[in-house]
């Protein structure tokens, strides 16, 4: 997803905002940056549901709680203030990381109880 997205930014942002070019301009920018995003949201994605197979909802709720909202909202309030416009955008890569180092940081300590 993170090729097609980066390879088709300004394609597909040309058939939505092809009709302004300052609008087009931001959001090339927009979708080259969000799509890092795709780098770490399936890691994260990934443990939530093996906590959910593993019987323990307290752990995969906690990932996703973490990530869809804690992360994001922290980073939409504090990376705007950094970067402007693009903080907004550099906010959904950097909350899909932080959670990423979540799942990795719960998959480590499980291991001795689930024995993977």
């Amino acid at each position: 997803m993170f090729g097609a997205a980066y390879a088709l930014a300004s394609p597909l942002s040309y058939l939505f905002v092809g009709y302004d070019s300052q609008l087009l301009q931001l959001t090339v920018g927009a979708f080259f940056i969000f799509s890092f995003s795709f780098l770490f949201s399936g890691f994260a994605i990934f443990a939530s549901s093996f906590f959910t197979a593993l019987n323990n909802g307290l752990v995969s709720a906690g990932i996703s709680f973490l990530r869809t909202l804690v992360f994001q909202i922290v980073a939409v309030l504090l990376f705007p203030l950094v970067w402007g416009v693009d903080g907004i955008w550099v906010s959904t890569a950097a909350a899909e990381a932080l959670a990423m180092g979540v799942s990795a940081l719960c998959l480590w300590k499980m291991k001795g109880k689930y024995h993977y």
